[in-house]
């Protein structure tokens, strides 16, 4: 498991089985995207969010933008510091918090992706990732991308779906 930010850390299935060091680490909410481990193991009280992504061709640009939206309402939305995992670790979730810190800060999605690559020492998208990132970008303006991630001030925001 490593840190990306202060409060989200990208890992792996058995890191989302660690509940003992998910605690002491101060992680609350958990992003899975491989559909196991899942909330039903979850004995822990951690809030648990799972969106299934592919590890390679075959996603929905919407899967990804639900797993952004996801992201950003565990982090957002009082949850403490969040593990995002896939089974290594290596190519979903690193796509997801890459696309995550872009949306929000409007930034390059490969700059964010260096910067995790910088902090993880193995990264490595699967070609059918980067081009669902780059479908993504076509299929959503970045308004339409950040638009549940900035809600007008005085709306209250809606969490999940």
């Amino acid at each position: 498991m490593d840190w990306i930010t202060s409060d989200i850390a990208i890992g792996n299935c058995d890191d989302a089985r660690r509940f003992d060091v998910l605690r002491g680490a101060g992680i609350e909410g958990i992003l899975s995207l491989t559909g196991w481990p899942n909330g039903a193991s979850n004995e822990h009280g951690v809030v648990w969010r799972c969106v299934e992504l592919i590890d390679g061709h075959g996603n929905p640009v919407s899967q990804l933008r639900e797993a952004v939206w996801q992201l950003h309402d565990l982090v957002e939305n009082g949850r403490g510091r969040v593990l995002v995992h896939c089974m290594e670790g290596v190519s979903r979730s690193p796509l997801v918090v890459a696309s995550y810190l872009a949306d929000k800060a409007a930034r390059p999605f490969e700059d964010c992706l260096q910067e995790i690559s910088n902090l993880r020492k193995w990264v490595s998208l699967q070609p059918g990732l980067m081009e669902l990132r780059r479908a993504y970008e076509s299929a959503f303006s970045l308004e339409q991308r950040i638009g549940r991630l900035t809600p007008a001030p005085g709306i209250a925001q809606l969490s999940g779906g």
